[in-house]
Protein backbone atom coordinates (compact mmCIF):
# COMPACT_ATOMS: atom_id res chain seq x y z
CA UNK A 1 0.00 0.00 0.00
CA UNK A 2 1.13 3.51 -0.62
CA UNK A 3 1.19 6.18 2.05
CA UNK A 4 -1.93 7.77 0.63
CA UNK A 5 -3.87 4.47 0.56
CA UNK A 6 -2.94 3.80 4.18
CA UNK A 7 -4.02 7.31 5.23
CA UNK A 8 -7.33 6.96 3.35
CA UNK A 9 -8.09 3.72 5.15
CA UNK A 10 -6.56 4.74 8.51
CA UNK A 11 -6.65 8.55 8.83
CA UNK A 12 -5.15 8.54 12.34
CA UNK A 13 -2.22 6.25 11.35
CA UNK A 14 1.10 7.06 12.94
CA UNK A 15 4.35 7.30 10.99
CA UNK A 16 5.47 3.99 12.51
CA UNK A 17 2.25 2.29 11.38
CA UNK A 18 2.67 3.71 7.88
CA UNK A 19 6.28 2.48 7.66
CA UNK A 20 5.35 -0.94 9.04
CA UNK A 21 2.69 -1.34 6.38
CA UNK A 22 4.83 -0.45 3.40
CA UNK A 23 4.22 3.26 3.15
CA UNK A 24 7.08 5.69 3.11
CA UNK A 25 7.48 8.06 5.99
CA UNK A 26 7.74 11.83 5.52
CA UNK A 27 10.45 11.89 8.13
CA UNK A 28 13.87 10.63 7.25
CA UNK A 29 14.61 7.42 9.10
CA UNK A 30 16.82 7.66 12.15
CA UNK A 31 20.19 6.07 11.58
CA UNK A 32 20.50 2.83 13.45
CA UNK A 33 23.79 2.37 15.24
CA UNK A 34 25.07 -1.16 15.33
CA UNK A 35 25.12 -2.80 18.74
CA UNK A 36 28.53 -4.08 19.66
CA UNK A 37 28.83 -6.60 22.46
CA UNK A 38 32.32 -6.55 23.86
CA UNK A 39 33.34 -9.57 25.87
CA UNK A 40 36.40 -9.22 28.04
CA UNK A 41 39.39 -11.03 26.63
CA UNK A 42 41.23 -13.57 28.72
CA UNK A 43 43.92 -10.98 29.41
CA UNK A 44 41.37 -8.50 30.73
CA UNK A 45 40.25 -11.08 33.29
CA UNK A 46 43.74 -11.32 34.81
CA UNK A 47 44.58 -9.61 38.06
CA UNK A 48 47.51 -7.19 38.29
CA UNK A 49 50.06 -9.80 39.39
CA UNK A 50 49.03 -12.15 36.58
CA UNK A 51 49.23 -9.32 34.01
CA UNK A 52 52.72 -8.44 35.26
CA UNK A 53 53.82 -12.06 34.95
CA UNK A 54 52.34 -12.26 31.43
CA UNK A 55 54.50 -9.28 30.46
CA UNK A 56 57.50 -11.12 31.95
CA UNK A 57 56.65 -14.27 29.94
CA UNK A 58 56.33 -12.28 26.73
CA UNK A 59 59.69 -10.64 27.35
CA UNK A 60 61.26 -14.10 27.68
CA UNK A 61 59.76 -15.15 24.38
CA UNK A 62 58.62 -18.67 23.68
CA UNK A 63 56.82 -20.54 20.97
CA UNK A 64 53.31 -20.11 22.41
CA UNK A 65 51.65 -18.63 25.50
CA UNK A 66 48.06 -19.51 26.37
CA UNK A 67 46.13 -17.39 28.85
CA UNK A 68 43.64 -19.38 30.96
CA UNK A 69 42.61 -21.35 27.90
CA UNK A 70 43.43 -24.93 28.90
CA UNK A 71 41.46 -26.76 31.56
CA UNK A 72 42.70 -30.10 32.84
CA UNK A 73 40.16 -32.62 34.12
CA UNK A 74 41.47 -34.14 37.34
CA UNK A 75 38.40 -36.16 38.38
CA UNK A 76 34.63 -36.00 38.12
CA UNK A 77 33.61 -32.38 38.74
CA UNK A 78 37.21 -31.41 39.52
CA UNK A 79 39.20 -29.30 37.10
CA UNK A 80 42.35 -27.21 37.12
CA UNK A 81 42.79 -24.18 34.84
CA UNK A 82 46.30 -22.78 35.11
CA UNK A 83 46.83 -19.09 34.52
CA UNK A 84 49.28 -19.76 31.70
CA UNK A 85 50.20 -22.63 29.42
CA UNK A 86 53.57 -22.16 27.75
CA UNK A 87 55.07 -24.19 24.94
CA UNK A 88 58.76 -23.49 24.45
CA UNK A 89 61.13 -25.68 22.43
CA UNK A 90 58.82 -28.67 22.78
CA UNK A 91 58.42 -28.34 26.55
CA UNK A 92 54.94 -27.73 27.95
CA UNK A 93 54.67 -25.73 31.18
CA UNK A 94 51.53 -24.98 33.15
CA UNK A 95 52.00 -21.94 35.36
CA UNK A 96 49.78 -20.76 38.21
CA UNK A 97 50.54 -17.27 39.56
CA UNK A 98 49.69 -16.82 43.23
CA UNK A 99 49.65 -13.88 45.61
CA UNK A 100 48.55 -16.34 48.27
CA UNK A 101 47.52 -19.97 47.95
CA UNK A 102 44.72 -21.96 49.48
CA UNK A 103 45.18 -25.61 50.28
CA UNK A 104 42.71 -26.82 47.62
CA UNK A 105 44.66 -25.00 44.89
CA UNK A 106 47.90 -26.64 46.02
CA UNK A 107 46.26 -30.07 46.03
CA UNK A 108 44.85 -29.54 42.52
CA UNK A 109 48.21 -28.59 41.01
CA UNK A 110 49.88 -31.58 42.72
CA UNK A 111 47.23 -33.94 41.32
CA UNK A 112 47.59 -32.37 37.88
CA UNK A 113 51.38 -32.87 38.01
CA UNK A 114 50.82 -36.58 38.71
CA UNK A 115 48.17 -37.04 36.02
CA UNK A 116 50.06 -35.14 33.33
CA UNK A 117 53.74 -36.05 33.80
CA UNK A 118 54.66 -34.88 30.27
CA UNK A 119 54.35 -31.25 31.40
CA UNK A 120 56.12 -29.13 33.97
CA UNK A 121 53.92 -27.49 36.61
CA UNK A 122 55.03 -24.28 38.27
CA UNK A 123 53.67 -22.08 41.03
CA UNK A 124 54.92 -18.51 40.67
CA UNK A 125 54.96 -15.94 43.45
CA UNK A 126 56.26 -12.40 43.41
CA UNK A 127 59.24 -11.85 45.66
CA UNK A 128 59.75 -8.09 45.65
CA UNK A 129 60.66 -7.26 42.07
CA UNK A 130 61.64 -10.85 41.19
CA UNK A 131 59.56 -13.94 40.44
CA UNK A 132 59.92 -17.03 42.61
CA UNK A 133 59.26 -20.22 40.58
CA UNK A 134 58.37 -23.36 42.54
CA UNK A 135 58.26 -26.55 40.50
CA UNK A 136 55.59 -29.06 41.51
CA UNK A 137 56.94 -32.56 41.05
CA UNK A 138 54.67 -35.52 40.13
Amino acid sequence: MTREEILQRYPQASEGFIRANGGESRRSPKPVEPVTIVKPTDEQKLNKTERDYLAYLRALGGDWIGVQNITLKLADDTRFTPDFAVLDRGEMRFIDVKGFQREDALIKIKVAARLFPFAKFLIVKRDGSAWNHIEVKP
